[in-house]
């Protein structure tokens, strides 16, 4: 398998016994508003709210398919949405008064992302 064959379903079937059925976009809407936030937030509408973006849609279809097999994940997902939203003006303020560490924290997203890929092609390669 290709590295770039992680990225061809964004949002997995969710027929028979599909690991994405439940909770599915439960969770994976969540985790991608989580992230395409926390991007917005700390460093603003530039070119790295995409990186943000695609390791949310990402990120979050694999969380979704976590969730399946420790469905505790699922209320971790939704607190972490909701004391974003809580503290989403300290997020933004803290990104317009250290623009550096949005930069590194999109660096960090952008590593998670390349990891999670790489692993990914390996195992399907086995």
């Amino acid at each position: 398998m290709h590295m770039l064959d992680y990225f061809r379903v964004p949002f997995p079937s969710r027929q028979g016994f599909s690991a994405y059925r439940f909770p599915g976009l439960a969770a994976h809407i969540p985790f991608f508003v989580v992230f395409s936030l926390s991007g917005l937030l700390l460093s603003g509408a530039s070119p790295l709210l995409l990186v943000w973006m695609v390791a949310g849609l990402y990120l979050g279809r694999d969380a979704a398919v976590i969730c399946h097999y420790a469905p505790v994940l699922l209320p971790v997902i939704w607190a972490a949405m909701f004391a974003l939203f809580a503290n989403a003006k300290h997020l933004e303020l803290f990104g317009r008064s250290h623009p550096a560490a949005g930069l590194v924290l999109t660096l960090a997203a952008l590593l998670v992302q390349i990891y999670v890929t790489w692993r990914s092609a390996a195992h399907s390669a086995r």
